[in-house]
């Protein structure tokens, strides 16, 4: 896979309490922040950014020195939306919740980069998807609690305090204790995974935001559209489509028209809409394709059939044939080259 030049970032209003949080537990503040690079000062604007690297080292610095293995889990527990800063105001704000999680969604770019977050449909059940992508980044388990954890709370503010989600799932193995999680969630937890995810039904997205404020929301828009502009930057545009398309790859590849509709857009205007900015939706589903299958050959256990169904071929020569073109050699030969230091193994969502 292709090294990434620059660090990914976000906004250190994600990390807003965390200092608070740590000394609740008796951890060493200073202590924790030195382990990551990450100066206190760092947090004093919710618009600055941080490495999103260094920000998934403070937490799970934080678990292992106060010797809390849930600290994620319970910080994402107890975070308010606004919290968030601008892209938390932006869903609030909203008139429902299918908006809230729309504006999140197109906007979660101007939030952090390297990261996908939107929903897959299954039926009348859709499900809010949510992972890291920087290959860089290996300690994710205390992110991902934390995220579900917030991204629930958004829900619960439309749909009511006792509000939970229908089944959680997460793409790191499961922790020595996972009751507290099924505790946390109200729901059935589930370790493992191809993504981090929470389930909840269709009918959900009609119900109203009781903060809604169009207002409010008109007057951040324009910061989040400063910093994630879709019709401005081909890059930017590019990566949130193979997000997508990552998290829509199953037995079979999304079209173009399946894609598109996440959008919002007809088939015809996400065709122009890729060509205005010289992207190939065929070249992107390639890419798109070939990361998310570098991820799955570093797990060793996953066999190559599943390997080849979870990125959409039918077939396993099919899906060998592909990755001699990409990389010259068989995915056979890849893995024993990458015997070292393998991976969790990873499920389909």
């Amino acid at each position: 896979m292709a090294t990434i030049a620059e660090p990914s970032k976000v906004l250190a209003s994600a990390a807003t309490g965390v200092v608070e949080m740590i000394d609740a537990q008796r951890g060493d503040v200073d202590r924790i922040f030195g382990a990551t690079s990450i100066r206190l000062d760092d947090l004093g604007s919710p618009v600055n950014e941080i490495s999103l690297q260094q920000f998934c080292r403070l937490f799970t610095e934080a678990a292992r020195q106060t010797g809390n293995d849930n600290f994620g889990l319970q910080f994402g527990a107890q975070f308010e939306p606004r919290k968030l800063g601008a892209i938390g105001y932006a869903a609030v704000s909203s008139p429902t919740l299918g908006a809230a999680l729309a504006n999140m969604e197109k906007y979660f770019p101007a939030h952090q980069e390297q990261s996908s977050f939107g929903l897959i449909r299954d039926g009348d059940i859709l499900w809010l998807s949510y992972r890291i992508f920087d290959p860089r980044i290996s300690e994710r388990r205390q992110d991902a609690e934390l995220s579900i954890g917030m991204f629930r709370n958004v829900f619960r503010r439309a749909l009511g305090p006792r509000w939970s989600p229908l089944e959680v799932r997460f793409e790191h193995t499961a922790p020595d204790n996972p009751a507290e999680h099924e505790s946390v969630y109200g729901a059935p937890v589930l370790f493992g995974r191809r993504t981090n995810a929470i389930a909840f039904k269709r009918g959900d997205l009609d119900t109203p935001m009781p903060d809604q404020d169009p207002y409010l929301f008109s007057v951040i828009e324009p910061f989040l559209k400063s910093r994630c502009d879709l019709h401005g930057s081909p890059e930017t545009l590019a990566t949130i489509i193979r997000n997508q398309i990552k998290l829509n790859l199953s037995t079979t590849a999304p079209t173009m028209a399946e894609i598109g509709r996440l959008f919002g857009l007809s088939e015809c205007q996400f065709q122009h809409e890729m060509q205005a900015h010289g992207l190939s939706f065929q070249d992107l589903l390639r890419a798109a394709r070939k990361e998310l299958c570098m991820h799955y050959l570093n797990d060793a256990g996953m066999p190559l059939t599943e390997v080849a169904l979870l990125l959409g071929y039918s077939e396993l020569s099919a899906f060998s044939r592909a990755f001699r073109n990409w990389t010259g050699i068989s995915p056979q030969k890849y893995r024993g080259i990458r015997k070292t230091n393998p991976q969790p193994r990873t499920t389909a969502l």
